[in-house]
């Protein structure tokens, strides 16, 4: 890194001296004047005038001169030269400016004036020594303002204007290069940022150069770090959990606010903050108000989802006060979302929802208006209620609830009006005579369909007409029952046909019906297939097997036509085997028919497998004469 040159440059003034002296008037320019004896000689007056000065001063302590004190414009030139030089001896800003207010105005033909300017030299470039420290320094003002108390007038004074061009110059590099740096670091740029810092090394300033680039390099790294640190939580913005969008938070929250990483951490908290405003918008779009808030409440300040933040959780809130459904509370969700502002995303459906907690509340004054009507209990106050909800239009928030209500006490109008019909049908069954039942049904007829006890009346109607045809039909099927058991089947299923359809016990007897239909054709296909088997033949046979199958397996027949099936099948086999020793074909194409469902059916099939090969056997296979060879060679 370069060093900025503190060292002023003495060489340089002595040139600039140089020429002032050149451009002096001719008479200053003498040659007696240049001579250094001249200049002895003036300078030994002066300094002996001013060491007489001391050891009077000295010796007479009472004439020593208070110099703060002196007035000015009464003293004389060397008291003037001497309280300066006190001053200036000091070497701070305030005594060298002081030093030369002191002699400033000193007549220009004063016989001390040489001196004088030559004091006046000596002193501004202290002043400019001290305003160059503060300079590097990085006092700025400090160093400008006191440059600025050198005297124009004096010769010294071009290398003053020139320093303090230079330095405003690298000042305001200076300036623009830390400018530049900041701007790079609040964009995230440290490379760049860090490149720029480096060029304030080869400024002609320790400040800028030292302590401003050693600054601004240890920026570079803090916010690179805390940007690096920040990585984990950029991935973590991109998931739809809550959880792990806090997390990302409070990540984002550790970096210190002064780091120009915090730019980057804002960021990353205001897309946080979009997130979830996103997520607590849908469950708030599910209806899901409870879940809404909890995310809402979690969520992190953000300028850009603020004003909608809050207009979600007013709303929300808004929404949990209407789950009660009390007058009250509708009118505090009302108010919460009165400051929803024309616009916010969220005006237009508080806007309709407002409009419709105005219509519950109406609609939950007449409720409850109602309700207390119907309380009473009687005919008139409950009709009175009806009518009044009855108001309460369908598409009302409320008018679901208003016919469900008018239902109830409609229903208990018509139970109070139609339970004396089932007290008179109860009293008239409970005698248990046919007249006495057939009165009842004739009284629970009044009760129309539709009606609440409707049901009721049908059931204790079904009940005892049950009864009834019970009392009526039971004999008959008693009757048919006992025709079954001694064998007269045709009979029973006669008798018990004489039950209507849809009498109470209908389908037990339409049961038994089927079950002896079934018993009278089981003992038909069995009789068929006994006729055909008759015949002998093996198409007779087959057609006596099939015939039997066809007794159903809950038949008492079933084990006689299954053992009736089995001995066809054997005489069919036999049949077979004895037509073998004649015609092989014909005994193949009789043992291949015998059902799977008999016991031959194995050793058919045994049969036909030998019977096919006799007839048509298989071919040894040829050998070449290679390979007689080959079974030759031992």
């Amino acid at each position: 890194m370069a060093k900025p040159n503190s060292r002023f440059d003495f060489e340089q003034a002595n040139q600039v001296t140089k020429q002032l002296v050149n451009q002096m008037p001719p008479w200053l320019r003498l040659s007696f004047i240049r001579s250094w004896v001249f200049w002895a000689i003036i300078t030994l007056g002066i300094s002996g005038g001013l060491v007489y000065l001391a050891l009077g001063l000295l010796l007479n302590p009472k004439a020593v001169p208070n110099c703060p004190e002196i007035f000015v414009p009464m003293s004389s030139p060397s008291l003037r030269v001497y309280c300066g030089q006190l001053a200036a001896s000091k070497q701070t800003l305030p005594d060298l400016v002081a030093a030369l207010n002191l002699v400033k105005d000193v007549a220009p033909n004063d016989p001390t004036r040489n001196y004088v300017d030559s004091n006046v030299q000596r002193w501004s470039l202290a002043i400019l020594r001290l305003a160059e420290a503060s300079y590097q320094e990085g006092k700025y003002e400090e160093a400008v303002n006191a440059a600025k108390q050198v005297p124009t007038s004096i010769p010294a004074y071009k290398i003053v204007s020139k320093r303090l061009g230079q330095w405003q110059e690298t000042w305001a590099k200076g300036v623009a290069l830390d400018r530049e740096t900041r701007a790079l670091l609040n964009s995230s740029k440290w490379v760049n940022a860090y490149a720029v810092a480096v060029r304030l090394t080869r400024l002609n300033n320790r400040y800028w150069a030292m302590t401003k680039y050693q600054e601004l390099a240890d920026l570079v790294q803090i916010a690179k770090a805390d940007s690096a640190k920040l990585d984990e939580a950029r991935q973590l913005v991109k998931s739809d959990s809550v959880k792990t969008l806090l997390k990302a938070v409070e990540m984002a929250n550790k970096i210190d606010p002064k780091s120009f990483a915090h730019t980057e951490a804002k960021t990353i908290i205001d897309k946080v903050a979009i997130q979830m405003l996103k997520l607590a918008r849908a469950k708030f779009d599910k209806n899901d108000w409870q879940g809404a808030l909890e995310i809402a409440t979690q969520t992190p300040d953000a300028p850009t989802t603020k004003a909608e933040l809050q207009d979600l959780i007013s709303f929300a809130q808004a929404q949990s006060h209407t789950v009660n459904s009390s007058i009250s509370e509708l009118e505090t969700a009302i108010s919460l979302i009165q400051g929803i502002k024309p616009e916010s995303s969220l005006y237009q459906k508080s806007q309709q929802a407002s409009a419709n907690w105005q219509l519950e509340i109406q609609d939950l004054a007449a409720l409850q208006h109602a309700q207390s009507l119907a309380s009473t209990g009687t005919v008139r106050d409950l009709q009175m209620a009806i009518s009044e909800v009855q108001r309460i239009p369908a598409s009302n928030p409320r008018g679901k609830e208003a016919a469900k209500v008018a239902t109830e006490w409609r229903t208990q109008i018509e139970t109070v009006q139609d339970t004396p019909y089932l007290t008179a049908a109860d009293a008239s069954a409970a005698s248990g005579t046919v007249r006495g039942v057939q009165k009842a049904v004739a009284q629970l007829g009044q009760i129309r369909p539709g009606r609440a006890l409707y049901p009721q009346a049908r059931q204790k109607i079904q009940q005892w007409t049950g009864d009834l045809q019970r009392a009526e039909d039971g004999p008959i099927l008693a009757q048919a029952e006992a025709l079954a058991s001694s064998g007269d089947l045709v009979g029973a299923v006669n008798m018990a046909q004489r039950i209507g359809r849809g009498r109470a016990i209908s389908a037990q007897s339409q049961e038994r019906v089927n079950d002896w239909q079934a018993q009278l054709q089981a003992t038909a296909n069995l009789a068929a297939a006994q006729r055909l088997a008759s015949g002998g033949t093996p198409e007779a046979l087959l057609g006596a097997i099939q015939a039997a199958a066809r007794v159903p397996k809950s038949s008492s027949l079933r084990s006689q036509a299954r053992l009736a099936m089995d001995n066809w099948g054997s005489q069919m086999l036999e049949v077979a085997q004895s037509t073998a020793t004649s015609d092989l074909r014909r005994a193949i194409a009789i043992a291949k028919v015998i059902p799977s469902n008999t016991s031959s059916y194995s050793a058919a099939q045994n049969l036909v497998e030998q019977w096919q090969l006799q007839l048509n056997p298989i071919p040894e296979p040829t050998t070449s004469p290679t390979e007689e060879n080959n079974g030759l060679i031992d």
